[in-house]
Protein backbone atom coordinates (compact mmCIF):
# COMPACT_ATOMS: atom_id res chain seq x y z
CA UNK A 1 0.00 0.00 0.00
CA UNK A 2 3.02 2.55 -0.25
CA UNK A 3 2.12 5.60 -2.01
CA UNK A 4 4.58 5.26 -4.45
CA UNK A 5 3.10 2.09 -5.81
CA UNK A 6 -0.24 4.39 -7.17
CA UNK A 7 1.33 5.20 -9.40
CA UNK A 8 4.04 2.64 -10.41
CA UNK A 9 2.25 -0.02 -12.38
CA UNK A 10 3.40 -0.42 -16.07
CA UNK A 11 1.13 0.70 -18.86
CA UNK A 12 -1.59 -1.69 -19.75
CA UNK A 13 -1.56 -2.84 -23.80
CA UNK A 14 -5.31 -3.36 -22.69
CA UNK A 15 -8.56 -2.89 -20.48
CA UNK A 16 -9.25 -6.23 -19.68
CA UNK A 17 -13.18 -6.90 -18.99
CA UNK A 18 -14.61 -8.22 -15.86
CA UNK A 19 -18.05 -9.64 -15.26
CA UNK A 20 -20.01 -7.68 -12.52
CA UNK A 21 -20.96 -9.70 -9.27
CA UNK A 22 -24.09 -8.07 -9.57
CA UNK A 23 -25.67 -6.32 -12.59
CA UNK A 24 -24.54 -2.33 -12.44
CA UNK A 25 -28.28 -1.21 -13.35
CA UNK A 26 -29.15 1.81 -15.12
CA UNK A 27 -32.09 4.05 -13.69
CA UNK A 28 -35.44 5.07 -14.89
CA UNK A 29 -36.23 8.64 -15.96
CA UNK A 30 -39.12 10.93 -14.69
CA UNK A 31 -39.10 13.99 -16.72
CA UNK A 32 -41.78 15.59 -14.47
CA UNK A 33 -43.60 16.04 -10.70
CA UNK A 34 -46.55 13.79 -11.98
CA UNK A 35 -44.08 10.90 -13.12
CA UNK A 36 -42.69 11.08 -9.66
CA UNK A 37 -46.08 10.88 -8.12
CA UNK A 38 -46.66 7.87 -10.34
CA UNK A 39 -43.41 6.40 -8.96
CA UNK A 40 -44.51 6.87 -5.64
CA UNK A 41 -47.95 5.23 -6.46
CA UNK A 42 -46.65 2.23 -8.17
CA UNK A 43 -44.44 1.51 -4.84
CA UNK A 44 -47.40 1.35 -2.85
CA UNK A 45 -49.12 -0.83 -5.15
CA UNK A 46 -46.29 -3.02 -5.87
CA UNK A 47 -45.92 -3.60 -1.88
CA UNK A 48 -49.47 -3.93 -1.52
CA UNK A 49 -49.48 -0.48 1.23
CA UNK A 50 -52.52 1.53 1.64
CA UNK A 51 -52.70 4.69 -0.23
CA UNK A 52 -51.54 7.57 2.43
CA UNK A 53 -48.43 4.97 3.50
CA UNK A 54 -45.74 6.39 4.61
CA UNK A 55 -43.04 5.44 1.97
CA UNK A 56 -39.73 6.67 2.98
CA UNK A 57 -37.11 7.85 -0.12
CA UNK A 58 -33.73 9.03 0.15
CA UNK A 59 -32.87 12.04 -2.41
CA UNK A 60 -29.12 13.07 -3.63
CA UNK A 61 -27.95 14.61 -6.84
CA UNK A 62 -27.13 12.94 -9.64
CA UNK A 63 -23.70 13.70 -10.13
CA UNK A 64 -22.71 13.27 -14.44
CA UNK A 65 -19.41 11.54 -14.43
CA UNK A 66 -19.03 7.76 -14.81
CA UNK A 67 -19.96 4.58 -12.58
CA UNK A 68 -17.52 2.51 -11.85
CA UNK A 69 -17.71 -0.19 -9.23
CA UNK A 70 -14.87 -0.70 -6.13
CA UNK A 71 -14.40 -4.67 -4.62
CA UNK A 72 -13.44 -4.20 -1.18
CA UNK A 73 -12.16 -7.75 0.09
CA UNK A 74 -11.14 -7.69 3.82
CA UNK A 75 -10.96 -3.84 3.95
CA UNK A 76 -8.55 -3.67 1.10
CA UNK A 77 -9.48 -2.38 -2.33
CA UNK A 78 -9.17 -5.26 -4.66
CA UNK A 79 -10.69 -4.86 -7.99
CA UNK A 80 -11.95 -1.55 -9.60
CA UNK A 81 -14.42 -1.29 -12.81
CA UNK A 82 -16.16 0.36 -14.97
CA UNK A 83 -20.15 0.00 -15.70
CA UNK A 84 -19.47 -0.95 -18.75
CA UNK A 85 -22.76 -2.67 -20.79
CA UNK A 86 -23.93 -3.55 -17.10
CA UNK A 87 -22.82 -6.77 -17.19
CA UNK A 88 -19.44 -6.86 -17.79
CA UNK A 89 -16.99 -3.72 -17.27
CA UNK A 90 -13.58 -2.52 -17.73
CA UNK A 91 -11.17 -3.46 -15.39
CA UNK A 92 -9.41 -0.12 -14.03
CA UNK A 93 -7.88 -0.82 -10.73
CA UNK A 94 -4.47 0.75 -11.59
CA UNK A 95 -5.75 3.59 -12.48
CA UNK A 96 -8.41 4.22 -9.76
CA UNK A 97 -5.39 3.74 -6.97
CA UNK A 98 -4.45 7.34 -8.19
CA UNK A 99 -7.46 9.01 -7.16
CA UNK A 100 -6.92 10.77 -3.74
CA UNK A 101 -11.09 10.31 -2.86
CA UNK A 102 -10.52 6.48 -3.29
CA UNK A 103 -9.06 4.45 -0.16
CA UNK A 104 -6.58 2.05 -0.40
CA UNK A 105 -8.29 -0.10 2.71
CA UNK A 106 -11.36 1.12 4.63
CA UNK A 107 -11.73 2.67 7.93
CA UNK A 108 -13.11 0.97 11.06
CA UNK A 109 -14.44 -2.51 10.28
CA UNK A 110 -16.10 -3.63 6.94
CA UNK A 111 -17.90 -6.89 5.37
CA UNK A 112 -16.05 -9.43 4.36
CA UNK A 113 -16.74 -8.59 0.72
CA UNK A 114 -18.10 -4.92 -0.28
CA UNK A 115 -18.78 -3.35 -3.83
CA UNK A 116 -19.21 0.39 -3.27
CA UNK A 117 -20.45 1.61 -6.69
CA UNK A 118 -20.32 5.27 -7.40
CA UNK A 119 -19.33 8.02 -10.32
CA UNK A 120 -15.60 9.33 -10.73
CA UNK A 121 -15.68 12.62 -12.01
CA UNK A 122 -14.12 15.99 -12.70
CA UNK A 123 -15.16 19.43 -11.00
CA UNK A 124 -15.76 22.11 -13.29
CA UNK A 125 -12.67 24.38 -11.84
CA UNK A 126 -10.17 21.70 -12.19
CA UNK A 127 -11.77 20.42 -15.74
CA UNK A 128 -11.25 24.30 -16.98
CA UNK A 129 -7.49 24.07 -15.51
CA UNK A 130 -7.00 20.53 -17.31
CA UNK A 131 -7.61 21.85 -20.68
CA UNK A 132 -5.71 25.39 -19.98
CA UNK A 133 -2.90 22.80 -19.34
CA UNK A 134 -3.41 20.44 -21.97
CA UNK A 135 -3.40 23.94 -23.85
CA UNK A 136 -0.06 25.44 -22.91
CA UNK A 137 1.31 22.25 -23.04
CA UNK A 138 0.48 22.14 -26.76
CA UNK A 139 3.68 23.60 -29.23
CA UNK A 140 0.76 24.46 -31.86
CA UNK A 141 -2.51 25.65 -29.92
CA UNK A 142 -4.53 25.13 -33.11
CA UNK A 143 -3.75 21.08 -32.63
CA UNK A 144 -4.40 21.15 -29.09
CA UNK A 145 -6.56 18.16 -27.67
CA UNK A 146 -8.95 19.60 -24.97
CA UNK A 147 -11.94 17.84 -23.42
CA UNK A 148 -15.55 18.86 -24.63
CA UNK A 149 -17.00 18.85 -20.82
CA UNK A 150 -15.81 17.31 -17.59
CA UNK A 151 -17.71 14.00 -18.18
CA UNK A 152 -15.75 13.40 -20.96
CA UNK A 153 -12.97 14.72 -19.37
CA UNK A 154 -13.51 11.93 -16.29
CA UNK A 155 -13.91 8.87 -18.64
CA UNK A 156 -11.12 9.78 -20.58
CA UNK A 157 -8.56 9.76 -18.07
CA UNK A 158 -10.14 7.07 -16.28
CA UNK A 159 -9.71 4.48 -19.07
CA UNK A 160 -5.87 5.26 -19.81
CA UNK A 161 -4.05 2.66 -20.32
CA UNK A 162 -1.20 4.40 -18.26
CA UNK A 163 -1.82 5.08 -14.49
CA UNK A 164 0.61 7.71 -14.62
CA UNK A 165 -1.73 9.96 -17.18
CA UNK A 166 -4.37 9.23 -14.80
CA UNK A 167 -2.83 9.95 -11.59
CA UNK A 168 -2.00 13.71 -13.61
CA UNK A 169 -5.73 14.13 -13.93
CA UNK A 170 -8.01 15.77 -10.96
CA UNK A 171 -9.98 13.07 -10.38
CA UNK A 172 -13.07 12.75 -7.63
CA UNK A 173 -15.22 10.18 -6.19
CA UNK A 174 -18.41 10.10 -4.71
CA UNK A 175 -20.52 6.80 -3.30
CA UNK A 176 -23.94 6.43 -4.12
CA UNK A 177 -24.84 2.24 -3.09
CA UNK A 178 -23.55 -0.85 -3.42
CA UNK A 179 -23.23 -4.53 -5.57
CA UNK A 180 -22.23 -7.45 -4.07
CA UNK A 181 -21.97 -7.65 -0.47
CA UNK A 182 -21.20 -10.53 2.04
CA UNK A 183 -23.03 -8.51 4.88
CA UNK A 184 -24.68 -4.81 5.09
CA UNK A 185 -23.85 -2.28 7.62
CA UNK A 186 -27.80 -1.11 7.62
CA UNK A 187 -31.15 -1.83 6.88
CA UNK A 188 -31.99 1.26 5.17
CA UNK A 189 -30.52 2.96 2.37
CA UNK A 190 -29.69 6.04 4.23
CA UNK A 191 -27.87 4.03 7.04
CA UNK A 192 -26.14 2.06 4.39
CA UNK A 193 -24.39 4.91 2.72
CA UNK A 194 -23.57 6.82 6.69
CA UNK A 195 -21.62 3.75 7.22
CA UNK A 196 -19.81 3.64 3.72
CA UNK A 197 -19.00 7.37 4.90
CA UNK A 198 -17.74 5.85 7.84
CA UNK A 199 -15.46 3.69 6.12
CA UNK A 200 -13.63 7.12 4.60
CA UNK A 201 -15.41 6.72 0.89
CA UNK A 202 -17.00 10.47 0.64
CA UNK A 203 -20.85 10.33 -0.50
CA UNK A 204 -22.92 13.56 -1.11
CA UNK A 205 -23.53 16.13 1.02
CA UNK A 206 -26.71 16.90 -0.17
CA UNK A 207 -28.10 13.31 0.74
CA UNK A 208 -31.61 13.55 2.21
CA UNK A 209 -34.51 11.33 3.55
CA UNK A 210 -38.05 12.67 2.94
CA UNK A 211 -41.30 10.72 4.19
CA UNK A 212 -43.63 13.44 1.76
CA UNK A 213 -43.57 13.73 -2.03
CA UNK A 214 -44.03 17.71 -1.34
CA UNK A 215 -40.22 17.65 0.31
CA UNK A 216 -39.37 16.03 -2.10
CA UNK A 217 -40.12 17.64 -4.62
CA UNK A 218 -38.89 20.73 -2.78
CA UNK A 219 -35.89 19.60 -2.28
CA UNK A 220 -35.13 19.02 -6.65
CA UNK A 221 -36.62 22.56 -6.69
CA UNK A 222 -33.90 24.02 -4.54
CA UNK A 223 -30.68 21.16 -6.00
CA UNK A 224 -31.92 22.65 -9.52
CA UNK A 225 -32.18 26.43 -8.36
CA UNK A 226 -28.48 25.75 -7.23
CA UNK A 227 -27.19 23.51 -10.20
CA UNK A 228 -25.03 26.00 -11.64
CA UNK A 229 -23.25 27.06 -8.51
CA UNK A 230 -22.72 23.59 -7.36
CA UNK A 231 -18.61 22.59 -8.21
CA UNK A 232 -19.22 19.87 -10.36
CA UNK A 233 -22.06 19.24 -13.27
CA UNK A 234 -25.50 17.11 -12.06
CA UNK A 235 -28.03 16.50 -14.37
CA UNK A 236 -30.69 15.71 -12.09
CA UNK A 237 -31.86 14.08 -8.71
CA UNK A 238 -32.20 10.08 -7.88
CA UNK A 239 -34.95 9.09 -5.55
CA UNK A 240 -34.50 5.49 -3.96
CA UNK A 241 -36.54 3.54 -1.40
CA UNK A 242 -35.19 3.72 1.81
CA UNK A 243 -35.79 0.28 3.66
CA UNK A 244 -33.67 -2.41 2.00
CA UNK A 245 -36.53 -5.07 3.04
CA UNK A 246 -38.98 -3.17 0.71
CA UNK A 247 -35.64 -2.64 -2.14
CA UNK A 248 -35.48 -6.12 -2.26
CA UNK A 249 -39.61 -7.11 -2.25
CA UNK A 250 -39.63 -4.38 -5.11
CA UNK A 251 -36.87 -6.08 -7.55
CA UNK A 252 -35.90 -5.05 -10.90
CA UNK A 253 -37.36 -5.01 -14.40
CA UNK A 254 -34.89 -5.76 -17.02
CA UNK A 255 -32.44 -3.41 -16.88
CA UNK A 256 -33.59 -1.00 -13.55
CA UNK A 257 -35.08 -1.33 -10.48
CA UNK A 258 -38.28 -0.76 -9.28
CA UNK A 259 -37.18 0.83 -6.07
CA UNK A 260 -35.54 4.04 -7.65
CA UNK A 261 -35.99 6.59 -10.16
CA UNK A 262 -33.73 9.50 -11.53
CA UNK A 263 -35.99 13.03 -11.53
CA UNK A 264 -33.86 14.71 -14.89
CA UNK A 265 -33.85 18.48 -15.14
CA UNK A 266 -34.57 20.28 -18.15
CA UNK A 267 -31.97 21.21 -20.25
CA UNK A 268 -29.95 24.22 -19.78
CA UNK A 269 -30.95 27.22 -21.85
CA UNK A 270 -28.78 30.53 -21.65
CA UNK A 271 -28.11 33.29 -24.54
CA UNK A 272 -24.98 33.09 -26.05
CA UNK A 273 -23.45 34.99 -29.36
CA UNK A 274 -22.60 33.60 -32.56
CA UNK A 275 -19.02 34.75 -33.76
CA UNK A 276 -19.27 31.93 -36.43
CA UNK A 277 -19.75 28.86 -38.13
CA UNK A 278 -16.93 26.58 -39.37
CA UNK A 279 -17.34 23.20 -41.68
CA UNK A 280 -16.32 20.28 -41.06
CA UNK A 281 -15.73 17.87 -43.84
CA UNK A 282 -15.93 14.46 -42.62
CA UNK A 283 -14.07 11.39 -44.54
CA UNK A 284 -17.18 10.75 -46.51
CA UNK A 285 -17.29 14.11 -47.79
CA UNK A 286 -19.92 15.09 -45.56
CA UNK A 287 -20.36 18.86 -44.47
CA UNK A 288 -21.22 19.92 -40.95
CA UNK A 289 -21.40 23.24 -39.70
CA UNK A 290 -20.03 23.93 -35.99
CA UNK A 291 -20.82 27.37 -34.29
Amino acid sequence: HSPARQVGAAPAAHLSKVRHARPMLSLDNAFDEEAVRDFVGRVRRYLNLAGDAEVALIAEPKIDGLSCSLRYENGALALAATRGDGTTGEVVTDNVRTIADVPQRLQGEAPEVFEIRGEVFMSKADFAALNARLLAECEDPARARQFANPRNAAAGSLRQKDAAITASRPLRFYAHGWGEASALPADSQLGAMRAIAGWGVPIADDLERFTDLDGLLAYYRAIEAKRADLPFDIDGVVYKVDRLDWQRRLGQVAKAPRWAIAHKFPAERAETILRAIDIQVGRTGALTPVA
